[in-house]
């Protein structure tokens, strides 16, 4: 369709609207009723919505039509400056590139600018043809004109005589040469762009010495546009402060942004190059340089004065701009938006440098310049008002209307809050239109968020809040109910307001097929019209690839496609998610993914996802690529072995797999038998026979026959290769002829007549063929015949020795309690199985499992462990010390002397003899920490074994002089005091008598507890050292001896007191569990005198130290010090345990009086401590004297009691829990007694009374109260009375809520009354139902009733906190009768006979059914089942459930009747998320069957159903039943399918993971012993039967994929570390590889800190352990399976210090890092070492360090050259063979150099050698023509006398690109052609470079001192100079007057040079 412009006959406008299907629709507006008299209306132009008129031949009025709306909108009106006289002489109107041509009759041409109608120029055509034409073709003067047109490009008017007779004009020769033209600017024609380039040069040199106002004169008198000015002119503008230049670039560039430079003339449109983005970033520059010009200038003061003129031409060019851009509709609205944006951001720089001015404090009364047109006629109404001015975009006039009038709503805010109200109304009326412009025309765009505001009727602030909600709301069903609306109008409102909930439900009702009141949701409308954040798009776009919906976007992106069906169904979903996709290429789904397996690699995916489809060759024409085949045999193969699943009856399908499998095996060989022959693979080629079809014979027979092909093979090649094997030969290429020999009657049983142990009469009975057997016997003798067993079986005691020695000590304990305890109750059995495991244990300490078994038998019996694990380590060390040095039988003399206690002595020199040379051979200090531990253990053995404690290490200590060491080490292990001082005599003179002093008092008696049970107590001397009472005992002994004590707080106190220490008072109040009192009262007596201290402690019965403390004690050792003035000791007592008591006060006020006299000070002192006691009595309670009194806790706790009381009673709730918590009293009495208090009346938001709720729920639990309490006091909370119906919801949901948390505290009690928690759960959904049925009536009543929803789940903390104390969480509600079927209703009619007196209605009872829906679908089965039970409820989806499980548990169940089954819905099959774990193999037995009919039937729980299915068949793949998987740890299922052979192991474990919800640390506990297992099975080659986890042969994508199954690698990483200790050290290889696999751990997830523990054991161990013991190839492996060479440099020192340095070459591992290391290592710690660097360099092809190296070499090399004088080297008489051989070296090497840079595509180092080696060359040149011209080694200060020196020119480009020299030509030429004249050089030059003008004045300048000589050269320079200009103004000043008369004669150059002389 498309739109005309009319004008009417009573000059009326019509637009008219044409379509070609049905009558043009009429559209007629009245313009300028009223107004003024039309007298005519002309139509100058109409494009694109806009319109140009003229009326009364006066004014220019422009009319815009919006694309919705059918009023026009003015953009500008204004007068044509016309005399009266032209006015009605005016017959014809034409408007061109914003310009109005108006013709009158006469023949005169006025024009004006559109935009406000000034008159431009003006054109006589009489006067100009009168002047132009002869006079015989003049037109006369009595013609008159009537019609004008002109060109597109402003070149040509036309104008038509009333005689036919047609005049045309060129504008650009008339307004040359013609006074008429003002101000006239045409742009846009070919003509001036050509001027463009001609004239920028002089504009610019006028600019830069000129003014503005002449460049504009110039301008006008030529025609040029300003477009051409240069930046560098503003620029130079800015620098010398010239406004006139910025003003006239600014003018310049005023019409960049004009729609006629952009679309061309407004009635022509035509195609431009650059777009209005890309204009307006063409003036970007300009403004960049404008803005910082004003913010350096407006920092100045002295040039603010120009920063402001500056501020205001910039800030009225950019608004201007602005305002034509967003007046002018012909740009786009993207297009708009960008370039204001562009330009808005320089409004807001230049905005911050204006005067501020502030706003009149009231309404604007400077009216006079304020001209505001009203709005509407006879409007009152304010409403209507905002409401038009809004409609028809006129809102800052209705501001003004305001602001005149004082209005509250000239403000924009309140204006936009006024219209938001009518957007409101709009939308109560169903008037979408009209609220859709409303929001539009404000900038709230309908399709994104919604303002909110507030509802006038509605004040109250809670109604605020939900006021967002109701217009969304009333929106989006004004959308839903409008026929008018689009579903992108639709889609893209809800999914910006991020409405999940709607979404979810348009896609779900769109999967459907049942009618919706949502409209119909495509792939494009979402792809399109999206508007949310990435993570719901991303939600959004999953569900609907679960309904095989994809948007266009991702159907292109293979990748992208096949994430999103990951997040769906999966690639291999039935039924297929994409069956009719096509790629853009036109390839199907299958090609592409197989096509993507193969890129990457995927094979086991690939053979998957075969077998899913059953693709074959026949069905998918890829399989059948012959270039696959070919490239990738592997694909063959697998194609080929797939292909006999499909037809196992055809053998060719075999042959051909074994032949495709055989090419796989040997790469390189064809797919034939001879070929495998040929190459030697005789066994692989006889293995392929075997599958051929026929066997041999055919294979044979057929190669005889047809010769060569890949199914027979040539005889005699079979022959031949059968050579090495000749009976294999015999038997298949007999003597005899084949086939042809009669059958044997002879079997192998008569042959094996003669062999007696093989008597077939007695042997072989069970076989058929052996007709010579005479026994009975028909069975297949086996290791359980029982005639077998009972002749030769060996029978063996399976008692827990049998499991101990098996390393199993699970079964062994087990097998101890069933045999040994069963009938007997003797503790000593326990002992003597103790001693039975020692004696085991010791006799196979060096097996670890034995021994390790023993360990954990012990702990399950009860035992301590110690000695026997002592015991074996300590006949490891010593085995190990032995084994290293041959000197025993090892083992077995061991054994002996493990049997004997007696000869425990004996070993424990042995144990000292290996632990010495363990320290010896690691190097480690005998003095040291380290050796401390190592002594550990003899020390340890000793002990428990009663011997004499080994004194090697204090002794090595004592001859040392390691004191430290030695006090250590003795102390912490309890060395006798007589064996110290025997050991402390060993020290020199000066540290034994230190020891001496420190030892004297050493207590002789220690008590030590013991693991041994009959060892309680053990003396450890029987010397005891005398007393001195001088000096008292040590403190750390105090100390120490405190902590074997029961009490060590107490003993020291005692302590404190007898020695007379303080000290020990304050280290007695650090204990835990110290009380301060006694500590304080110790602390005072200890401190002062003796005598006071007796009168302190006169009244006591008993000895101070025995004493318990109380505060009637403190009181009297209070009055005692004060008595004698003992201010000072209770002052210091009291700070130190009781900082906060209030008697500190008065002790300073005693002091200050006592000690000070200081007065004023003790006054202020006792008023703090009289406001304190203010503070404390501020409760108004009497404190009872029995608490000074009485020091009976009972008393002080009832006198405590009453106080808290009484508070209670007077509503002192916080001063009451104050005295609670420091008397200690339990305060969750309290805590009830004032909730209860706590009115409810005004709880009108849910989340007050859930917040209240909780934090009760929180102070109980912190308060430990009784759970039964708690219980009661929810429960007494939930009876309340309904206000109204909004308040009688919030109750049922605060009843719902107190319910749970009741039932929470009442199922804490042991054992748990489930009647109760029953009856609890029944009240619970009675109260729920009634809430829903609640909210139903609520919504049914008026929309507005309802709460606002939650915006997200997590938010929502009612729900969150029912979830929290959901029944579902109750362990004694869970039991396995809520699983079967007993007690549920099986039908409906069974439901209503047990349900005949409940009372419920059926809408009540269908919100039942519903909730238990949910129930099923959130997993809650066991609480669903309760609800069914509760209420006699039948559910079909509840009975299909639990009929699953017991389907999958093997319970038998009733059958489902016809009726039952009909009411369940129909689900199409899927997979969740738990199944996705199990590929679902096809169904082969019944239960399978039935289950997956179960899953399709069901509705709500159809998830559980999927889980059940999936274990089932995970339990059939396991082989175990399904009720024991159910039972069993979900880590042994995890294991278990680990352990199985299944190709998809780890994706279903991780499926498995995932459903069961296994925490992080179990998994990764689960994959460290895995990984363990696995390295220390590999290293110590162990051959066990039993699978492994970790399958090292799988390679390392296995284990990445092990240990990815953890959520969290680090935690691997972490176990992996803590078992390094468990790893012997004999296993250094293991150790390393736990290493590697622990750094990949913290690699996955970038964990510093876990890497550089990694980084700390590898250092550790390769200094301890890889390098002493010369492991070089373990150093190396873990070098290069770490990877992290730049912190591993120890690594490369090591092996560098022993001569291995070249093992690094040998690995091909992480080539690039490691070659890079080692690079970096030599150039950083061996420079000098050039020979390891180019071994390096050349192993690993590092052709660009082997380009340095020789780049090296060669430089090197000229600096020797240059260290030589150049004259000893060239003398004349000499000859210069050294010279040139070194430069020949040299050259050479920069040619290696360079070719080895190339190699690896170093252009620039390449390019470098390339130019040195081309000066090289020029060198040698001169060396072979004699001269002894140096180019090599030059300074810079060398280079331009060389430069000159040089015969050619070529030779200076050498020179100068091997320097990087810029030469001075004008220098070269002055030299070369002035004075020598050589013009050969000068052509030389040309081909090089062009000679311009600026070298030629360059030349001229040097020829002030030049010879009068050269005058002849200088004339015959000047012609090779082009530009004629410059040849004449150079000549000229010169002075060679005869060039220049020459040049103004010449007519090829004199025109131009009069021209330009002229100018």
């Amino acid at each position: 369709s498309f739109r005309l412009l009319a004008v009417g006959a009573q000059c009326d406008l019509k637009l008219l609207e044409v379509e070609a299907e049905r009558p043009a629709a009429w559209i007629v507006y009245f313009l300028f009723s009223g107004a003024c008299e039309l007298r005519s209306l002309r139509v100058l132009s109409f494009v694109a919505g806009r319109c140009r008129l003229l009326l009364n031949s006066v004014w220019l009025l422009q009319l815009q039509w919006p694309q919705a709306e059918e009023q026009p909108r003015m953009s500008s009106c204004c007068g044509v400056q016309l005399t009266e006289s032209e006015r009605h002489a005016a017959v014809d109107h034409c408007v061109c590139r914003g310009t109005l041509f108006v013709l009158s009759s006469a023949g005169l041409i006025t024009v004006h600018d559109v935009t406000d109608g000034r008159l431009l120029a003006s054109v006589d055509l009489p006067a100009y043809l009168n002047s132009a034409l002869p006079e015989e073709d003049s037109v006369s003067s009595s013609s008159s004109f009537y019609l004008l047109q002109v060109s597109g490009d402003l070149s040509t008017a036309v104008a038509v005589t009333q005689s036919h007779a047609a005049v045309a004009v060129n504008l650009d020769h008339y307004f040359r040469y013609s006074s008429r033209s003002r101000n006239l600017q045409f742009q846009g024609s070919r003509s001036q762009l050509n001027l463009h380039r001609s004239h920028t040069e002089p504009q610019y040199r006028l600019m830069l010495f000129g003014s503005a106002a002449t460049v504009d004169v110039v301008c006008h008198l030529n025609s040029w546009g300003r477009c051409s000015i240069p930046i560098h002119a503003l620029q130079a503008g800015l620098k010398n402060r010239q406004l006139d230049t910025v003003d006239f670039y600014l003018k310049s560039k005023e019409n960049v942004l004009h729609p006629s430079a952009v679309f061309g003339a407004a009635d022509q449109p035509v195609a431009s190059s650059l777009s209005l983005t890309d204009r307006v970033q063409e003036l970007c520059p300009a403004l960049d340089l404008l803005c910082s010009a004003v913010r350096d200038s407006n920092s100045d003061a002295q040039s603010r004065q120009f920063s402001e003129q500056l501020l205001n031409i910039t800030s009225n060019f950019i608004n201007t701009q602005i305002r034509r851009v967003l007046s002018d509709t012909h740009f786009d609205e993207a297009g708009v938006r960008c370039c204001v944006a562009v330009l808005d951001r320089y409004v807001t720089e230049l905005r911050s440098y204006m005067k501020r001015f502030p706003w009149p404090a009231g309404g604007d009364t400077s009216s006079r310049h304020l001209c505001v047109r009203p709005v509407c006629v006879n409007v009152c109404v304010l409403q209507e008002v905002v409401r038009r001015s809004i409609l028809t975009n006129q809102i800052p006039r209705a501001q003004a209307v305001l602001r005149r009038r004082s209005c509250p709503e000239q403000r924009l805010s309140a204006l936009r809050m006024e219209g938001l109200r009518q957007v409101l109304s709009s939308l109560q009326l169903r008037d979408l239109q009209t609220a859709n412009r409303l929001l539009t025309n404000m900038s709230c765009c309908p399709d994104s968020h919604t303002q909110v505001y507030q509802r006038p009727e509605h004040h109250d602030r809670n109604a605020n809040k939900d006021s967002d909600s109701v217009h969304k709301e009333l929106y989006i069903s004004a959308l839903l109910e409008l026929h008018s609306c689009e579903s992108a109008v639709l889609w893209r409102y809800l999914t910006a307001l991020h409405d999940q909930q709607r979404v979810v439900s348009w896609i779900q009702n769109s999967e459907s097929n049942e009618a919706s009141r949502w409209p119909e949701l495509t792939p494009e409308l979402v792809n399109s019209n999206t508007m949310c954040s990435s993570y719901l798009r991303e939600n959004i776009l999953d569900l609907l690839a679960r309904t095989s919906v994809f948007i266009p976007e991702e159907l292109a992106d293979l990748e992208q496609l096949l994430w999103r069906l990951a997040q769906g169904g999966g690639v291999m979903a039935s039924p297929p998610p994409v069956p009719q996709y096509r790629s853009p290429v036109g390839m199907d789904l299958h090609s592409l993914f197989i096509t993507f397996c193969l890129d990457h690699g995927q094979q086991y995916l690939l053979y998957t996802y075969l077998e899913h489809y059953r693709l074959t060759p026949r069905n998918c024409p890829l399989l059948t690529n012959q270039s696959l085949s070919e490239s990738l045999p592997w694909f063959e193969m697998l194609v080929k072995i797939q292909e006999i699943t499909r037809d196992l009856s055809d053998p060719a399908l075999l042959f051909q797999a074994s032949l495709t499998s055989a090419q796989v095996l040997l790469p390189g060989s064809q797919a034939s038998l001879s070929s495998l022959l040929l190459e030697g693979h005789s066994l692989l080629a006889l293995a392929a026979i075997m599958f051929a079809p026929g066997g041999i014979d055919q294979v044979v027979a057929q190669g005889e026959r047809s010769g060569r092909s890949e199914r027979s093979v040539d005889p005699q090649l079979l022959k031949m290769a059968l050579s090495p094997h000749p009976k294999l030969k015999a038997a298949l290429f007999p003597a005899g002829p084949r086939g042809n020999s009669p059958s044997s009657d002879i079997s192998v049983y008569h042959l094996l007549q003669s062999l007696h142990p093989l008597d077939p009469s007695r042997l072989f009975g069970w076989q058929v063929a052996n007709t010579l057997n005479s026994t009975e016997t028909s069975e297949l003798p086996h290791f359980s015949s029982p005639q077998l067993v009972s002749r030769f079986a060996l029978v063996e005691n399976l008692d827990f020795l049998y499991y101990l020695h098996h390393g199993r000590p699970s079964f062994a304990f087990a097998t101890f309690l069933v045999q040994q305890l069963r009938s007997c109750s003797d503790v000593s059995l326990v002992q003597r199985a103790r001693q039975q495991a020692y004696r085991l244990a010791l006799q196979c300490f060096h097996v670890p499992p034995v021994a390790s078994a023993a360990v954990c038998f012990y702990e399950l019996l009860g035992v301590c462990s110690l000695q026997l694990r002592v015991d074996i380590r300590a006949m490891n060390v010593i085995l190990q010390h032995w084994d290293q040095h041959d000197t025993h039988t090892a083992a077995t003399h061991l054994h002996t002397l493990g049997k004997h206690n007696a000869l425990t002595a004996e070993l424990i020199g042995y144990l000292e003899a290996a632990v010495t040379d363990s320290l010896e051979r690691k190097g480690i200090s005998r003095s040291s920490y380290e050796a401390a531990q190592e002594w550990a253990l003899p020390v340890q053995f000793c002990q428990l074994h009663g011997l004499k404690l080994s004194s090697v290490y204090p002794a090595h200590c004592a001859d040392d002089g390691q004191l430290i060491h030695f006090l250590l080490f003795v102390q912490l292990h309890n060395f006798p005091p007589q064996q110290v001082r025997s050991l402390a005599a060993q020290f020199g003179p000066a540290l034994q008598a230190h020891l001496s002093l420190a030892f004297q008092d050493l207590q002789v008696y220690r008590q030590r507890r013991s693991c041994d049970p009959e060892v309680h107590t053990r003396t450890l001397s029987t010397e005891e050292a005398p007393r001195s009472p001088g000096h008292p005992r040590d403190m750390f002994q105090v100390l120490l001896q405190s902590q074997e004590e029961a009490s060590p707080c107490r003993h020291l106190l005692q302590e404190a007191l007898v020695q007379r220490c303080p000290t020990l008072a304050v280290l007695a109040a650090c204990q835990q569990g110290a009380e301060l009192l006694p500590c304080l009262c110790v602390w005072v007596l200890t401190s002062i005198d003796d005598v006071t201290s007796g009168e302190a402690t006169a009244h006591l019965l008993e000895t101070p130290q025995h004493h318990d403390w109380t505060l009637h004690d403190l009181s009297i050792i209070w009055r005692t010090l004060l008595g004698r003035g003992h201010v000072r000791p209770l002052l210091r007592g009291f700070k130190l345990f009781q900082r906060d008591c209030p008697l500190v006060l008065v002790l300073r006020m005693f002091e200050l009086c006592c000690d000070y006299r200081n007065f004023p000070e003790a006054k202020a002192k006792l008023l703090d401590f009289q406001r304190t006691l203010i503070t404390v009595s501020v409760t108004q309670q009497h404190l009872s004297p029995r608490l000074l009194q009485s020091t009976s806790p009972s008393i002080q706790q009832v006198e405590f009691q009453a106080a808290v009381d009484a508070l209670q009673a007077r509503g002192r709730y916080s001063q009451a829990r104050q005295v609670a918590l420091l008397a200690g009293l339990p305060v969750h009495q309290l805590l009830l007694s004032q909730v209860c208090s706590t009115s409810k009346r005004h709880w009108r938001r849910l989340e007050t009374r859930v917040s209240f709720w909780r934090k009760c729920h929180e102070q109980l639990k912190a308060d430990s109260t009784d759970p039964e309490s708690a219980s009661q006091f929810f429960l007494s909370q939930t009876g309340t009375e309904c206000i109204e119906a909004q308040m009688e919801l919030l109750d049922v949901q605060e009843c719902c809520l107190l319910l749970g948390l009741a039932a929470h505290w009442l199922s804490l009690l042991s054992p748990a009354p489930v009647d109760k928690l029953e009856s609890l759960e029944k009240e619970l959904w009675v109260s729920r139902v009634r809430g829903h049925t609640l909210t139903v009536a609520m919504e049914r009543e008026s929309l507005f009733n309802l709460p606002p929803p939650a915006v997200t789940p997590e938010m929502n903390t009612y729900e969150a906190l029912m979830k929290e104390f959901s029944f579902s969480n109750i362990s004694g509600l869970r039991t396995d009768k809520c699983l079967s079927m007993e007690g549920l209703p099986a039908s409906p009619e069974e439901q209503e006979q047990l349900n005949v007196s409940s009372g419920w209605s059926p809408e009540e009872r269908s919100v039942l059914v519903a909730l238990v829906g949910q129930l099923l679908d959130d997993g809650s089965i066991h609480e669903a089942s309760r609800v069914c039970r509760y209420f006699s409820l039948y559910h079909p989806d509840m009975w299909v459930v639990l009929r699953c499980r017991g389907l999958a548990s093997g319970e038998p169940g009733p059958e489902p009747g016809p009726e039952a089954l009909d009411t369940l819905p129909r689900n199409t099959p899927s997979f969740s998320s738990l199944s996705s774990f199990v590929m679902l193999p096809a169904l082969e037995d019944e239960v399978s069957v039935q289950l997956q009919r179960l899953v399709d039937q069901c509705r709500h729980g159809n998830n559980y159903c999927k889980q059940v299915l999936s274990l089932y068949q995970l339990s059939k793949e396991l082989q175990c039943s399904f009720a024991e998987i159910c039972r069993e740890e979900p880590v042994s299922v995890l294991e278990k399918l680990l352990l199985s052979e299944q190709p998809e192991r780890f994706r279903k474990a991780q499926a498995f993971i995932r459903a069961q919800g296994l925490s992080a640390d179990t998994v990764a506990e689960l994959v460290a012993t895995a990984v363990v297992q696995a390295l220390l099975a590999s290293t110590q080659e162990l051959q066990t039967a039993e699978k492994q986890v970790v399958r090292l042969s799988e390679g390392h994508d296995s284990l990445v994929q092990l240990i990815r199954l953890c959520e969290d690698p680090n935690l691997v990483g972490v176990k992996l570390l803590e078992n390094l200790s468990t790893v012997p050290l004999r296993d250094l290889s293991c150790i390393v590889e736990l290493l590697i696999v622990a750094h990949d751990c913290f690699s996955l997830t970038c964990n510093m800190e876990g890497i550089v523990r990694v980084l700390q054991a590898a250092r550790h161990l390769s200094h301890t352990y890889l390098a002493p013991r010369e492991q070089y190839s373990l150093l190396v492996r873990l070098l290069t399976g770490i990877g992290r060479y730049n912190e591993m440099t120890y690594v490369f020192d090591l092996l560098h210090q022993n001569h291995r340095f070249e093992m690094l070459l040998r690995k091909k591992v992480d080539t690039d890092g490691l070659k890079t290391a080692l690079l970096d290592y030599i150039k950083r710690c061996l420079p000098a070492d050039s020979e390891k660097h180019n071994m390096v360099a050349l192993c690993f092809t590092m052709r660009r360090e082997i380009g340095e190296n020789h780049e090296m070499a060669a430089r090197t090399q000229l600096k020797i050259i240059e260290s030589q004088a150049w004259g000893e080297q060239t003398p004349v008489n000499l000859p210069t063979h050294q010279l040139k051989s070194s430069l020949i070296k040299v050259l050479g090497l920069l040619k290696d150099a360079a070719e080895s840079f190339s190699k690896d595509s170093c252009v620039r180092q390449a390019s470098r050698c390339v130019r040195m080696a081309k000066l090289v060359a020029l060198q040698l040149h001169f060396l072979n023509q004699g001269s002894d011209l140096r180019v090599i080694n030059l300074r810079p200060a060398e280079l331009q006398k060389t430069v000159v020196e040089l015969p050619r020119c070529y030779q200076v480009f050498v020179l100068s690109e091997a320097y990087g020299y810029s030469p001075d030509w004008a220098e070269i030429l002055y030299c070369k052609v002035i004075l020598t004249g050589d013009f050969a050089y000068l052509e030389e030059l040309k081909r090089h470079r062009p000679l311009t003008s600026s070298l030629f004045e360059d030349v001229f300048k040097k020829l002030d001192g030049a010879p009068s000589s050269v005058t002849v050269n200088v004339k015959r320079l000047l012609t090779h100079c082009d530009d004629v200009y410059s040849r004449y103004r150079l000549a000229y000043q010169q002075h060679l007057h005869d060039v220049t008369k020459t040049m103004l004669q010449d007519a090829k150059t004199s025109s131009y040079l009069n021209d330009r002389l002229s100018s």
